[in-house]
């Protein structure tokens, strides 16, 4: 393909009815999930404080980095090889096992090293018991697998969503009952158990067995995948863990906290459309066309789902963190608002790593992330010399150079242009400006507090929405489309679907 392709609006949810429930299940799940552990972030946060919070935060980095390691990319490769057996997933789930029995001994001895590391010796017991725990999460990686496979996401969704809730509700109460950062322990302990236990009563999964030599045909794809997560975790947390070593846990609890809003619409909106664009993609590969119709489509839904979103964050964050977390947490508002930006165009990228692992193309992924972790790194040590307002700025700024290449590996992939992409960008960045001066314009007025904070959301959201309407009718009549289908409404066929959802 050489030219630019012109999608209706509701190509992803439209395509197959399966993948439009499955959107909406990820989106239940994802927003579930996220809305139980924010809430449940936000308590531990107002009632332990910074200094206290920040024994959470450098457990946080370590259990992130096991997540990695349990899988090692094999659930990729089980949902994206075109064939497997139930031999060859019953054996990845022995495996998963087996590396998670290694991690928790490797986690138990390695406790007082990290500890030190982070300068915090209460660290140490907490790791220790988490360990335990790491075989429970090893459970749900196969299954979760298959049934993602098989595109029975609501039944992950399900899982998910009870896992979330069981989760926080044990941290919170944990919290409330004076535990400390022990909280953490039993928040993640029940969500693991939980999630495992429902994911493996879901259905029929992968019996464990011994079959190793079935696996090997997963290798190849899971060791490219694996090498790219490991890239991207160093990349992605190298800005956590050297504020935690250099600059203190309570420096690292801000950026923890800051780093959280960062996250959450690449988790909320990035992987729920992730979840169904992946093994989409991985079906459409022998068809350019529909490949390059869905990644502009996801890209138009991501951008105006995620932009003005975190745009907003970034204006209002003195007053959101005042009013969410108190006034001990005042000094995260700057780091808020320069990583809600980041967090904006990393969402909009989000789609890509799922393109290029729907179409096989393992090794662009690793050449990718070898030079977005070089990147990263560059900008977060440059960052630091300045204190930790300046690893944001400089883990903000890393993405928007990387942005240029994630372009051009969209081009060559699936024949979009560059400019087709920015013009399905444009609609949400150009509403989120006028939103985004509405606000600024009332803190002229000198309104304070909790009146600016809802009077600027009220502005803001009717600027941004008037901006739409005005300069991007079609765009916005698309995406109400899309919408409507994503939760099982399809819109009214006065009008071919085919003339709708265009780009002005």
């Amino acid at each position: 393909m050489t030219g630019s392709p012109a999608p209706d609006a509701a190509t992803v949810p439209a395509e197959r009815p399966q993948t439009a429930r499955g959107v909406r299940w990820s989106f239940g799940a994802v927003l579930a999930r996220q809305g139980f552990q924010m809430l449940c972030a936000v308590v531990l946060a107002r009632i332990l404080g910074p200094q206290s919070y920040g024994v959470i935060a450098a457990a946080t980095v370590y259990i992130s980095l096991v997540a990695l390691l349990l899988d090692q990319g094999l659930s990729a490769a089980l949902v994206q090889r075109p064939d497997v057996t139930r031999r060859m997933a019953g054996a990845t789930a022995t495996l998963n096992i087996l590396v998670a029995v290694l991690l928790a001994v490797a986690t138990w001895f390695a406790a007082p090293w990290i500890a030190q590391f982070f300068g915090v010796a209460e660290l140490e017991p907490i790791l220790r018991l988490l360990a335990l725990a790491i075989p429970v999460k090893a459970l749900a990686i196969a299954p979760r697998a298959m049934l993602s496979r098989n595109l029975a996401l609501h039944k992950v969704g399900a899982a998910d969503i009870a896992a979330a809730a069981a989760g926080s509700a044990a941290g919170i109460g944990a919290a409330l009952a004076g535990a400390g950062p022990w909280s953490m322990v039993y928040q993640v302990v029940a969500t693991d158990l939980v999630c495992s236990s429902l994911l493996l009563a879901a259905g029929p999964g992968p019996v464990p067995n011994f079959a190793f030599r079935t696996v090997a045909p997963l290798f190849r794809f899971s060791f490219s995948i694996f090498a790219t997560d490991c890239l991207a975790y160093f990349s992605r947390n190298l800005d956590n863990i050297l504020v935690g070593r250099v600059l203190g846990v309570a420096a690292l609890s801000l950026y923890g906290m800051a780093y959280r809003i960062l996250v959450i619409p690449v988790q909320l909106i990035g992987q729920t459309v992730n979840r169904v664009m992946f093994p989409a993609f991985s079906r459409a590969a022998g068809s350019p066309e529909k490949v390059a119709a869905s990644l502009v489509s996801a890209t138009r839904l991501l951008a105006i789902s995620a932009v003005p979103l975190m745009v907003f964050v970034a204006c209002a964050a003195p007053e959101l963190v005042g009013l969410v977390l108190g006034p001990e947490w005042l000094p995260a508002a700057g780091l808020v608002s320069v990583l809600a930006i980041g967090g904006a165009r990393e969402t909009v990228f989000y789609v890509t790593p799922s393109l290029m692992k729907g179409l096989g193309q393992s090794g662009v992924i690793v050449r990718y992330e070898i030079l977005a972790a070089v990147v990263q790194v560059g900008g977060i040590v440059v960052g630091l010399q300045f204190g930790v307002l300046g690893v944001a700025v400089g883990y903000s700024a890393a993405g928007f150079v990387l942005t240029p290449v994630i372009l051009r590996i969209q081009s060559r992939l699936t024949g979009v242009t560059a400019m087709t992409q920015l013009a399905a960008i444009f609609p949400a960045v150009h509403a989120a400006a006028w939103g985004a001066a509405g606000y600024w314009a009332l803190s002229l007025a000198s309104v304070h507090g909790p009146w600016h904070l809802f009077g600027g959301l009220a502005l803001y959201a009717a600027l941004a929405l008037a901006a739409l309407r005005v300069f991007h009718r079609r765009m916005l009549s698309g995406y109400v489309e899309q919408a409507r289908a994503l939760i099982g409404r399809p819109a009214p066929r006065q009008v071919p679907t085919t003339t709708r959802g265009q780009n002005d």
